[in-house]
């Protein structure tokens, strides 16, 4: 196939660097990396690795895949609101926060992940979705973009997409259900509170998927990646080689692995959000909301129904007691089971319910990341 691809020309008018006014267009510079791991942080790692440090003027086209997760957008969402985190991690499904905006979007090896990186003037919303499309039409599927750039087939989505721009570089990557388990998919993208949260971030619009299976059954990882990098030679350049790589045993990006596996960044880079939560004990029912910014606990009210009978004596102590120890703590489990322990352990059976109480909702939707 390769020698294929290295007889591949394309009309490469506008897709180049300019290097002078009077200087001829220079023929693009074109890579290909095919990554043999499946750990989401590791390939997320690399891909920002080529972003950071491919020649500004070439072409890159990176195709992977990951075990099991959930991958959500920088800055803009809400891992708690999107995620069911307690499904997951009973399901061993894990957490990634990626680079780019956009929503929540699932991973397994049912899912092939493709990103190019190529230059910010040559970028354009859907030149890389439809050189996709292109791949899978050549395969005998009807696929097209829709409006939202992400590719389709009958109505729909078999991938979405995200971009991200830098001063000279800019990538388009996209997920491709070829066979993905959409049970688990649907399940883990549905948060038991998702309701109960008001957030500022941008929250995921869900659309009806299908896999590429109910249209292929001989389209897998393997050909879905040779009909990308076909239509990749014949829309950029022929790459001179196809580079297989370990991205877990990449020693460059050791250090951006390590980073987007810390809750600072899968967790901190949450957009403040408020959790609203009410429950009838039988002494009182108790609202209460707690606010969080960047993963942190900043303000918390508990109090019982305006309208409500007065709460038995010295409830009121205890809100405020629970509501102040709960102030700037991270809101993961551990941090606030630690923080409530001493009302929980207190003769008060109303301060144990009360903290059993919060500790389990405030608590229950966090993930590991490893």
């Amino acid at each position: 196939m390769l020698g294929l691809l290295l007889r591949c020309r394309a009309s490469l008018g506008r897709l180049y660097c300019q290097r002078g006014i009077h200087d001829a267009p220079p023929p693009p510079k074109a890579l290909c990396y095919v990554s043999a791991c499946t750990d989401p942080y590791a390939n997320l790692a690399f891909e920002d690795w080529i972003l950071r440090n491919s020649d500004p003027c070439s072409y890159v086209l990176y195709l992977w895949r990951n075990r099991p997760s959930i991958v959500i957008g920088r800055n803009q969402q809400n891992p708690w609101k999107e995620c069911n985190l307690a499904l997951m991690a009973e399901r061993d499904v894990v957490l990634a926060r990626r680079s780019s905006g956009g929503g929540a979007v699932y991973h397994d090896l049912g899912n092939t992940n493709y990103t190019v990186v190529m230059p910010r003037e040559a970028f354009t919303r859907n030149m890389c979705a439809e050189m996709v499309a292109r791949a899978l039409q050549a395969s005998d599927i009807p696929a097209y973009v829709n409006a939202r750039h992400d590719v389709a087939v009958d109505g729909l989505k078999i991938s979405g997409s995200a971009f991200k721009l830098t001063k000279l570089r800019a990538f388009h990557h996209g997920t491709m259900l070829i066979d993905a388990d959409l049970t688990r998919l649907h399940g883990c993208l549905k948060s038991q509170a998702h309701d109960s949260i008001d957030a500022k971030g941008v929250a995921s619009v869900p659309s009806p998927v299908v896999n590429l299976r109910d249209y292929s059954l001989s389209l897998d990882h393997s050909s879905f990646c040779d009909a990308v990098l076909r239509q990749f030679a014949n829309t950029f350049a022929p790459p001179g080689e196809v580079m297989v790589v370990d991205t877990a045993g990449d020693l460059r990006t050791i250090d951006e692995r390590r980073r987007i596996q810390t809750w600072d960044w899968l967790y901190g880079q949450t957009p403040e959000f408020t959790h609203r939560l009410h429950r009838s004990f039988s002494w009182a029912t108790v609202f209460a909301s707690v606010t969080a910014r960047h993963g942190r606990i900043t303000d918390v009210s508990i109090d019982t129904a305006e309208s409500a009978l007065q709460p038995p004596p010295g409830s009121r102590l205890l809100f405020a007691d629970a509501a102040a120890r709960l102030k700037g703590v991270r809101y993961h489990p551990s941090d606030i089971n630690e923080c409530l322990l001493p009302v929980i352990d207190s003769d008060s059976p109303r301060a144990s319910e009360l903290c059993d109480w919060l500790t389990s909702n405030l608590s229950f939707n966090t993930v590991s990341s490893a």
